[in-house]
């Protein structure tokens, strides 16, 4: 069976990843969730078994959480079933936004600051959940989500209670601390908008272009534009 670019990609991130833990045990991460990463963290659970790397050392910080959510449904629990608990990351060492509040980035700050970071890109541009008029100097805070935001994740919540409508997220001056950004973006139609993000003004409009200010921002993504597939 032919892999997909998208598989090439998840591979890639994922073995980028496993050799950082490899050479940092005390790595501190920023992690996604939904379908961008799903292949990707599959992925680096298998390389984490197979070579037996050690994460009881890292430290891994979600980039965002809904408010008002069933547990089932929520980032704590997507980010445990899928890596967490693969990898054996020790329970005091998995962080979560809604559960810390204004303390977030001091968190951070105490484990050393972001090595890493790792996001995917809304179809308005947000990153995390940081929705279009979010300023520059923003950290981790609460937010009320745009329609189009609700409207992309409702598959997500096929038999919830709820639709939640608000969430917390890290902020884009946090995102910005982090030593190295790694954006993933699938679909041709994340094309335009990672177009604009990446070569257009620079504006709270779209919260990716902020990325641009980045020294070290590395793009995947299953689309021509960036070559993606092309891992030399």
């Amino acid at each position: 069976m032919e892999t997909s670019c998208q598989e090439i990609i998840a591979s890639r991130v994922a073995e980028l990843i496993a050799a950082e833990v490899a050479s940092n045990p005390s790595i501190c991460l920023g992690l996604p969730t939904g379908r961008t990463p799903a292949k990707m963290y599959a992925e680096l659970v298998k390389l984490s078994r197979q070579n037996n790397l050690d994460w009881s050392r890292a430290s891994c910080f979600a980039l965002d959480e809904y408010l008002d959510v069933d547990e089932s449904h929520s980032f704590s629990h997507y980010l445990s079933v899928n890596l967490y608990e693969g990898v054996g990351l020790p329970a005091a060492n998995r962080f979560n936004p809604s559960e810390s509040g204004d303390d977030y980035d001091a968190l951070i700050a105490a484990r050393g600051g972001l090595d890493i970071t790792i996001l995917g890109i809304g179809l308005n541009g947000h990153i995390a959940f940081n929705e279009p008029g979010i300023p520059a100097d923003s950290w981790t805070h609460s937010i009320v989500l745009t329609p189009s935001t609700i409207e992309a994740n409702r598959e997500l919540f096929k038999g919830a209670r709820r639709i939640p409508t608000r969430a917390v997220t890290m902020g884009i001056s946090t995102i910005l601390a982090s030593r190295r950004i790694i954006l993933m973006a699938f679909g041709e139609k994340k094309r335009s908008i990672l177009d604009q993000a990446l070569t257009g003004p620079v504006s709270p409009e779209i919260p990716a272009s902020f990325l641009q200010q980045h020294g070290s921002l590395q793009v995947f993504t299953d689309f021509e534009r960036a070559q993606a597939c092309r891992l030399d």
